[in-house]
């Protein structure tokens, strides 16, 4: 090989790697813009990105913040903001992004009752039967049966509405009382009582609403209903009403 063509071709590998390094990728233009790392030109074709069912999108590990895909089941774009998946649709207003989901047990019935005593138990819910198509947008679940736990996100003002039926097995003047536990460091929050009057067996509603606000703790372990009472009651058509008033800035 001449010298001269040894010096030829090195000089075009060297010319070519400086085009991989500092030069922008076209598909369908010889000319990308120089802003553009890929700029893909096409008057007939699209650009069709990773399309998934929302359980396929929700098992993908570690996301990226940006990660974009197409939701088959919601018919739309979203992309991971580092907390959760928020759908692209046009428009979004703050309604998009405030509303309810509502869980109702269907374990504990009034022949079937949960009995809580003396003992502080967890408030059980099994969300057999959820309405939560008014839930904001960028909201999974409000609430997680598998763990019993009410979700949070740092810096969401919600309220949340609890509701059941309470059965007393005395005849003395009993009390429940009932607090959201969000663990450690904070512990038991809004601690609510409810007194039932002397009547063994006379059914009573209870029903509470109250404001929170979610903070770290919460949104790392969730809120979960806890319940305690000064004798024997029992509890059934047990109910969670939970809607988000302020969405975190």
């Amino acid at each position: 090989m001449s010298r001269f063509l040894r010096i030829s071709i090195g000089i075009s590998i060297l010319f070519f790697l400086q085009q991989s390094i500092y030069s922008q990728v076209g598909i369908g233009t010889t000319v990308p813009d120089p802003s553009s790392v890929l700029d893909v030109s096409s008057t007939t074709q699209g650009l069709l990105i990773p399309r998934m069912t929302t359980a396929q999108r929700n098992l993908i590990a570690t996301p990226a913040v940006g990660l974009l895909i197409f939701d088959t089941d919601e018919s739309t774009f979203c992309f991971y903001d580092g907390a959760s998946w928020v759908k692209l649709s046009a428009g979004n207003t703050a309604n998009d992004y405030t509303g309810w989901a509502d869980y109702v047990d269907g374990t504990y019935t009034s022949a079937s009752p949960f009995v809580v005593s003396t003992t502080k138990l967890t408030l059980p819910n099994d969300a057999d039967v959820v309405r939560d198509s008014q839930k904001p947008i960028d909201v999974t679940t409000f609430y997680d049966s598998t763990s019993s736990t009410i979700t949070g996100r740092d810096g969401d003002g919600i309220n949340i509405v609890i509701e059941f039926k309470a059965r007393p097995n005395t005849t003395s003047e009993s009390r429940l009382t009932l607090t959201i536990d969000i663990g450690a460091p904070v512990g038991e929050i809004y601690k609510r009582d409810f007194v039932l009057n002397k009547g063994n067996d006379v059914e009573h509603y209870y029903l509470s609403s109250f404001n929170a606000y979610t903070l770290g703790t919460w949104q790392a372990n969730g809120g979960i209903v806890k319940v305690v009472s000064t004798a024997s009651i029992d509890i059934y058509d047990i109910r969670y009403v939970i809607t988000r008033t302020h969405k975190a800035r």
